[in-house]
């Protein structure tokens, strides 16, 4: 073997010596840096086992801190009562007073501090319910009748002896529209009260002609136009079976007295004719409460509009009055809408 063939076989066996160990001191890190390996992520049970490494007792530490304290008249910390040195203690303003036990149902009723105000329950969903003064003197106390209806034709009869409001207008059903205002001052048993009303009968049609005997136009139909107004006004009594806070049903009854003014307007500018006849009226109806139907509509019109109660009313109505040249004698049936507000 040459020197140099020597020298190459050297060379290589120092390069294999210098990788071994350079390959075994990077193994060597990994092993010593290895991070944590599976849940709860601990090292290896290996490295608590070594006895080089010191111990705390944890448990020790603390009674000897309490002690520590003791000796310095200091009261030991009790678990889960820490206060830190710049709080102070937090008085509750809830007085509980004579709580009320369910013995069935394994539960305690306590007085809320709100229920002076009015506070009479709470929601799961943390809203707040209160008692409002719809049931109070003075309140709840007025109503506002909306009606449409129909009632008989008028019995009219025309000086020529043959035209009629039927013939000249228009016959039996006659749509009417009435409104009525309500003040019941007495609540204690049902409302008794005071009903004040106005009501409106509207028609159209053309005049007619009237001549002497043998006129042949006479009673045909002429070219001017006519408007016949009614406008019924009522006074009466009222009494209303409503003894609850939004009662689903209340039947009433009412009457009293009437006076019906009546004019005829032509389309020519001339002059109107009027006149008025008194008579009276009788009524009887059922109301049924819309406000009953969902507590929370109940609630809005109450606090943003100030109705306690809204009504959908039937009504049957008997009009008399008392002469037989203008005779508004009629059954008059309607429906409509009652609001009763304060």
């Amino acid at each position: 073997m040459t020197h140099n063939q020597r020298a190459q076989k050297s060379t290589f066996v120092i390069f294999i010596i210098l990788f071994t160990l350079t390959i075994s001191q990077f193994v060597l890190a990994q092993q010593e840096d290895k991070g944590p390996q599976e849940p709860p992520y601990t090292q290896e049970e290996s490295e608590f086992e070594s006895g080089s490494r010191p111990t705390v007792d944890l448990e020790s530490e603390v009674k000897d801190s309490q002690a520590e304290k003791l000796g310095n008249g200091e009261m030991p910390i009790e678990k889960s009562k820490i206060e830190t040195a710049d709080e102070q203690p937090i008085e509750s303003t809830v007085q509980i007073e004579s709580p009320v036990y369910n013995s069935k149902k394994g539960t305690k009723y306590i007085e809320h501090p709100l229920a002076a105000k009015g506070l009479i329950r709470i929601e799961k969903d943390g809203s707040y319910i209160y008692k409002t003064d719809v049931d109070q003197v003075g309140h709840n106390n007025k109503t506002g009748v909306f009606r449409l209806g129909s009632m008989d034709a008028p019995k009219i009869l025309a000086k020529d002896g043959q035209t009629t409001f039927e013939t000249m207008y228009q016959g039996s059903p006659v749509p009417y529209f009435m409104f009525d205002y309500e003040w019941q001052p007495f609540t204690s048993f049902g409302r008794l009260g005071i009903q004040l009303g106005i009501g409106f009968l509207i028609s159209h049609g053309n005049g007619r002609f009237a001549c002497d005997t043998g006129c042949t136009i006479n009673g045909q139909v002429a070219k001017e136009s006519y408007t016949f107004l009614a406008v019924p006004l009522t006074a009466g009594g009222l009494y209303r079976l409503d003894l609850t806070t939004h009662q689903w049903v209340a039947p009433y009854i009412a009457g009293g007295g009437a006076y019906i003014p009546v004019f005829e307007i032509r389309d020519d500018n001339s002059t109107p004719h009027g006149i008025g006849v008194p008579g009276a009226y009788g009524a009887g109806g059922v109301m049924f409460n819309i406000t009953a139907l969902d507590k929370d509509t109940a609630f809005v019109l109450k606090k943003e509009y100030g109705i306690s109660n809204l009504w959908v009313t039937g009504e049957y109505r008997v009009l008399k009055n008392f002469n037989a040249d203008l005779d508004f004698s009629s059954n008059i049936i309607s429906a409509g809408i009652s609001v009763d507000y304060f």
